[in-house]
């Protein structure tokens, strides 16, 4: 199954003219601030929606395999908070676990080794996009 993912729009650069900045994108759905190395981008540039993280604390199923169907569903909400400068816990549906992606409010995230199952629960320590 071919998943497509809306481009992400850059909100703001800071600081801008810096080899290392953070960026705030926009999903239309949601927003995140990454942190961007080499970083060339400007506000109101549109880039591929392909993010990856730094040290996950945190990535496995939200649930059991023998949990009952609501409590699965309730589980397996989309949501992605900020909890520091470029920390984030969360809920995403895994689009492709052999390639390790995760979509979550619109945002397409890399985390490597994914489990094979439908929804991960994540914490992060750095969330980064290419710049």
């Amino acid at each position: 199954m071919t998943h497509t993912f809306s481009d992400l729009l850059v909100v703001r650069v800071d600081p801008p003219d810096e080899e290392a900045a953070s960026v705030t994108l926009s999903s239309g759905e949601g927003e995140v601030t990454a942190f961007c190395h080499p970083c060339s981008l400007v506000v109101g540039q549109r880039i591929r929606n392909r993010l990856t993280v730094l040290d996950v604390r945190k990535l496995q199923s939200p649930y059991g395999d023998d949990w009952p169907q609501d409590e699965r569903e309730s589980l397996a909400q989309d949501r992605m908070i900020r909890q520091g400068h470029y920390e984030y816990v969360g809920t995403g549906k895994v689009v492709d676990a052999d390639r390790g992606l995760v979509a979550v409010q619109g945002f397409l995230i890399e985390f490597g080794d994914v489990p094979a199952v439908d929804y991960v629960e994540f914490d992060i320590l750095r969330l980064d996009c290419e710049g």
